[in-house]
C-alpha cells in the first residue's frame, strides 16, 4: 500500500473508534497485531487490542480521538492525536489499584507509530504522559 493509503487507514481507525464501529476497528488490525502502551504489557492479537479499547469506554464512555498530524514512510506511519473524555469509571492501574470516577474531562496528547502490512495494522506503539493524565484526574 502507498503512504497515502496507509494514512487513510489510520484515519479510518480513528473514525471507527469514534463511531464505536468495532467490526471495522477490528478489520483494520491484523489477527496477530501487537500493541504497546507505556507501562503495560503488550496486547497480543486483534481481540486483545479490541478489548483494551472497549475497556477504556467503561472509564471514559465519551472518549474520542482526534488526529493532529501524521506522516509516513513505507509501511510506517507516525501520528499525533488527542484523546479526550470524561472520567466516569474506575481505571485499574498497572499496580492493580483503581481511581474512583472524578467526572473530570481530560485531554491527552498521544504520539503513535503504526506498522502496516497488506492494509492491516500489524504493530502499534503509543506513548503519552501518564503522569499528566493522572494530574488532570486530580
Amino acid at each position: 500500500m502507498s503512504v497515502k493509503e496507509n494514512l487513510q487507514l489510520i484515519d479510518s481507525m480513528m473514525a471507527s473508534y469514534n463511531a464505536r464501529d468495532w467490526r471495522r476497528f477490528g478489520e483494520i488490525h491484523a489477527e496477530s497485531a501487537l500493541m504497546n502502551e507505556p507501562g503495560l504489557k503488550p496486547y497480543k492479537g486483534r481481540d486483545a487490542i479490541l478489548k483494551s479499547y472497549q475497556g477504556m469506554l467503561s472509564v471514559f464512555p465519551d472518549a474520542l480521538m482526534k488526529k493532529v498530524r501524521a506522516f509516513g514512510q513505507g509501511d510506517l506511519i507516525s501520528f499525533e492525536m488527542v484523546a479526550s473524555g470524561t472520567h466516569k469509571g474506575p481505571p485499574v492501574g498497572p499496580d492493580g489499584r483503581t481511581i474512583p470516577a472524578t467526572n473530570r474531562r481530560v485531554e491527552v496528547e498521544i504520539v503513535a507509530i503504526a506498522k502496516i502490512h497488506d492494509g492491516k495494522i500489524v504493530e502499534f506503539h503509543e506513548s503519552y504522559d501518564r503522569l499528566g493524565l493522572l494530574a488532570q484526574l486530580g
